[in-house]
């Protein structure tokens, strides 16, 4: 973005006094951004692309207002420690003026500076909105990084993936979870519940779970925490498993015929289905209370 406008610096120019940092993992990265989230009460719209052929990666953060002061003062450790392996740039926008406000770093003399930059060269006190531009040293690890980004619960910091994102976790020293699970869990915090996996959990990726179990009797470990929450009377969204499971039936063509002697499942060949509560299954388990949540 800073192709688009021939910036000027202004005189709001922040000495920091950061610490340097031996090597820098994707895991400061992502509890920068959650922290982000956590100062600008929003989480981020994740958008790929640029000239460098996707290289590039932006998270914008609408309806929010902040001072470059503040946000130094505030992120200027973890902006010095990215930028030693992602080039990190922030943009807004000035108001009334509607001119365009670039953040970034700059050293000089071995000193570090936040630096403030406009298209007039005046200085802003407030700054609408933020965009924050994150330059990977390669397209491979902004694919990586885009899909992760749209797939953490940045309130929670837990990165809901597929299984392959595994050996990224490990190499990067995020903690994960992932033994017996449809999914693989990275958590940026200590202290989590499988009842946090469960809430960071998407429509779609709840829409899996039930159709790994519907089609291939897949007797996933999330199930077994959603059991018991269910049974702890505890489960959040319960209206959306509820919604995910008929999404699943839809897809796969089932039919269920319910009445007051009971219930009869059917799957697209018309064969009728069979589920019991006495299953050592928590996916049959769990499926039935979602079902029947009053008569068992």
């Amino acid at each position: 973005m800073m192709e688009m406008h021939s910036f000027k610096k202004t005189p709001q120019v922040v000495s920091l006094l950061p610490e340097k940092q031996a090597e820098v993992t994707a895991k400061e990265l992502f509890c920068f951004l959650s922290e982000l989230c956590e100062w600008s009460q929003s989480c981020p719209l994740v958008y790929r692309g640029g000239l460098d052929r996707g290289k590039v990666i932006y998270l914008l953060f609408r309806d929010f207002a902040f001072s470059g002061d503040d946000f130094w003062q505030t992120f200027g450790q973890y902006f010095y420690v990215m930028n030693s392996r992602w080039k990190l740039d922030v943009f807004g926008t000035a108001y009334p003026s509607q001119e365009t406000v670039w953040l970034t770093l700059e050293e000089k003399d071995g000193q570090c500076y936040g630096i403030q930059n406009t298209v007039s060269g005046k200085e802003v006190d407030t700054i609408h909105s933020f965009c924050l531009k994150i330059e990977c040293g390669s397209c491979e690890e902004a694919h990586i990084l885009q899909n992760l980004f749209r797939s953490d619960d940045w309130r929670k910091g837990i990165i809901v993936a597929d299984w392959k994102y595994h050996q990224f976790f490990e190499k990067e020293n995020i903690e994960n979870h992932w033994e017996n699970s449809c999914f693989c869990y990275g958590s940026l915090f200590e202290e989590v519940e499988p009842s946090d996996y469960l809430h960071a959990l998407t429509l779609e990726q709840k829409v899996t779970l039930w159709t790994g179990f519907l089609e291939n009797g897949f007797d996933y470990k999330e199930f077994e925490w959603l059991y018991l929450r269910i049974s702890e009377r505890a489960v959040e969204n319960r209206v959306e498993w509820e919604l995910a499971l008929h999404i699943a039936m839809q897809n796969l063509r089932y039919t269920i015929r319910v009445s007051e002697r009971g219930f009869e499942l059917y799957d697209a060949q018309s064969e009728r289905k069979y589920f019991n509560f006495n299953s050592r299954q928590y996916a049959q388990m769990a499926f039935l209370k979602i079902l029947f949540p009053v008569n068992i």
